[in-house]
């Protein structure tokens, strides 16, 4: 029987071949480490967004929202850290973000071209500011007062929840609205208080909202008031005649209802007394 011949395989058939399969485990080596880190994304994001859900949750932004809508949220939530001094510009330019402090404190502010600074509010851990909601033709700046972090959304994740959530959608409207009033609250401060009515109303807010305890210098509380580090001393002096003074950065009273007499709606709205019988201002008027 006649022996069948193996037929011979030329050398660069061999080489393409072995250069084919070099190819192929490369590409394969590729994808698998592509595959690992898109693993590695998505577990951080994962993590990043349980570490923030809780704060998520204890803002009236995200409420009555659903679990499976949060957890989406939180996912998508960008964390950033800042140092004392540092300015975040929040002008409208298309690309602008919603923020959420999760740590420290700041003011939002309105400069002139004279580098004259109006301090529209203060703000403190949890407070919310959307500079996607401001106008085109407003520009307006964060200055941190101390290091702090800031969460953000960008605005094309906020515009899909509010088309997807009505939950959000009333959130975000409630939102605006407090905005809107407490821009309101504090150009009458400005505008139709003295400086000891400005003093006097700026301390009772904070003896309701933060039991009392100054946060701020009082230099930056003049700021805010509108009125010169001079006129801030001297509506002290006053109101200390009154029984109502700073010591060690609290606000002290020498009369439980000394305060009283410089409340009004906004700030009273966090007080349980404010309008009732127990209720100063009622027997004042």
């Amino acid at each position: 029987m006649p022996r069948r011949m193996t037929p011979e395989i030329p050398v660069s058939w061999m080489l393409s071949f072995i250069d084919i399969i070099s190819k192929a485990d490369k590409t394969l080596l590729d994808l698998n480490q592509e595959i690992q880190n898109i693993m590695g994304l998505m577990a951080n994001q994962s993590k990043n967004g349980s570490k923030h859900l809780e704060f998520l949750m204890s803002l009236p932004l995200f409420k009555n929202m659903a679990s499976v809508e949060l957890d989406q949220i939180a996912t998508k939530i960008v964390s950033k850290k800042y140092k004392k001094g540092e300015i975040l510009p929040l002008s409208f330019d298309g690309k602008s973000r919603l923020y959420m402090l999760h740590k420290g404190q700041g003011k939002l502010v309105k400069l002139n071209y004279r580098g004259e600074e109006l301090v529209l509010r203060f703000v403190k851990k949890s407070d919310v500011i959307s500079s996607m909601h401001f106008s085109n033709l407003f520009d307006a700046s964060f200055e941190f007062l101390e290091d702090a972090s800031m969460l953000s959304l960008s605005e094309s994740v906020v515009n899909k929840y509010i088309t997807q959530s009505s939950s959000f959608a009333s959130n975000v409207i409630s939102m605006l609205s407090d905005n809107i009033q407490l821009l309101m609250t504090n150009a009458e401060v400005w505008r139709l208080k003295t400086a000891q009515e400005k003093v006097g109303w700026y301390l009772n807010s904070i003896n309701i909202n933060n039991l009392g305890k100054l946060t701020l210098s009082k230099s930056a509380i003049s700021l805010f008031l509108g009125i010169t580090p001079e006129s801030f001393s001297r509506a002290l002096n006053k109101l200390e005649k009154e029984g109502i003074k700073i010591e060690n950065k609290q606000v002290k009273q020498s009369e439980d209802s000394s305060l009283c007499l410089y409340c009004d709606k906004a700030v009273g709205a966090n007080c349980q007394y404010y309008g009732s019988n127990k209720c100063p201002l009622v027997f004042h008027n």
